[in-house]
């Protein structure tokens, strides 16, 4: 490719905000990790396991969060009618709240009467019991805006959210410990929400459409296959925390994964915010030729991106451990090291196929392939953890990945051939 060319490209991405996204997201995560760096070595290990341990149980609840219909947006509210934009983005918000009342009344039951591998956890439960309400709203409002393809404010809302989430925790953590990243969460959510509606407020500003009885119900099935396709992917990781706050029940154990997993798993990252740009000019292509044309390309990108910044990682892990945990943390450098390689695999090979194949239509594929590669690896993930204690969740994962990322190449290529 001549250098012209590429220069046309990377001013084309950059009128269409794809830097924004990628900076922004960026800037987002380092704010995140810095701040995860700080809470880290102001709370002991019991407390922030405690918070993890609630935090693993609410990320059950924010999989199912609105039935999947912030994710449906992004393919439904792509035309340049604002009426129909309106009367889907309307019905996800009314149907995702009620939704929300009911998955929140469960939360609430259950940290009032099962019996946690943590009790101390349980005020932090509850804490926390109204926050998947903002989650949703958050979510559903964001997802508008990448359907519109408002790509820079979707990148300044991101920030805009961790800014405030940062300061809120820092600023409170030496009055009430780990209890300032709950304060930190609503406040954060609340300003986004706020500042996202101005944003978009125009778009919504039209007359009023009532969306057809076919039309929800076709909304809605979209929205339910992309949630169930997503939970039984997601679900993974946050069975491994469970498995391991269940089986080995050491907080200590718990938080070392805890801490040797923030730095690895921001690799998703670099996907994700791939996966959000493409996703809508995805959901537009018509022809098969540029389905898989565009597939290869970004699958190639994202795999050199994915592994450069793996075999970085690996090789200054020791030395990250040191400047940033401290003593505290002088025993997780070997974990860490194989975290890298399983956060690789996901990201670098199977994520993309997984979301590029909801964007141009097949989501069904997607639903069944979720729900065996989740039944799979919760079966090998209890195995391995049990034999060989907290490795072995690193080496579940990776047979998992691999796996059900070459069934997802195979259909991907099969379905735009």
């Amino acid at each position: 490719m001549h250098i012209g060319t590429i220069r046309s490209k990377m001013k084309e991405l950059k009128t269409k905000g794809f830097f924004h996204i990628l900076l922004g997201g960026s800037l987002t995560k380092i704010i995140a990790f810095l701040s995860s760096i700080l809470i880290v070595r102001f709370i002991s290990k019991n407390e922030y396991a405690f918070l993890s341990a609630a935090d693993n149980i609410y990320a059950y609840v924010y999989l199912v969060t609105g039935l999947g219909l912030d994710i449906a947006v992004l393919k439904y509210c792509v035309c340049d009618n604002k009426a129909i934009n309106k009367a889907y983005f309307s019905y996800s918000f009314k149907l995702g709240t009620l939704v929300e009342i009911v998955i929140v009344a469960i939360a609430g039951l259950y940290s009032l009467f099962y019996p946690l591998p943590f009790p101390e956890s349980k005020p932090y439960l509850l804490a926390l019991i109204l926050y998947p309400f903002l989650y949703y709203w958050v979510c559903l409002l964001q997802g508008f805006m990448r359907a519109r393809l408002k790509n820079r404010e979707y990148a300044y809302a991101s920030i805009i959210q961790t800014i405030v989430i940062f300061a809120f925790s820092l600023g409170f953590v030496f009055l009430i410990g780990a209890y300032s990243i709950i304060v930190a969460r609503y406040v954060g959510a609340v300003i986004a929400i706020i500042y996202i509606y101005k944003c978009i407020r125009d778009e919504l500003k039209c007359e009023s459409f009532i969306l057809p009885r076919e039309e929800k119900n076709k909304f809605l099935r979209f929205g339910l296959s992309l949630l169930l396709a997503n939970v039984f992917s997601m679900i993974m990781p946050i069975n491994e925390t469970y498995l391991i706050n269940n089986l080995v029940r050491d907080a200590t154990i718990t938080a070392n994964y805890k801490v040797a997993n923030l730095i690895p798993q921001q690799l998703t990252f670099f996907t994700s915010a791939i996966v959000t740009f493409y996703f809508p000019y995805f959901s537009r292509m018509e022809t098969n030729l540029e389905k898989r044309k565009m597939s290869k390309k970004v699958g190639l990108l994202t795999f050199a991106i994915i592994g450069i910044i793996t075999v970085v990682g690996i090789v200054f892990s020791p030395l990250v451990i040191r400047i940033v945990y401290g003593n505290k943390y002088n025993d997780i450098g070997n974990l860490m090291t194989i975290l890298w390689v399983m956060h690789a695999t996901n990201a670098g090979i199977r994520m993309l196929p997984m979301n590029i194949l909801p964007a141009i239509g097949y989501t069904r594929f997607n639903v069944y392939m979720s729900v065996i590669s989740c039944v799979v690896h919760f079966g090998i993930d209890f195995y391995c953890i049990k034999t060989f204690g907290v490795n072995g969740a690193v080496v579940a994962g990776c047979t998992v990945y691999v796996l059900s990322a070459l069934c997802y190449w195979i259909y991907l290529f099969k379905k735009t051939a």
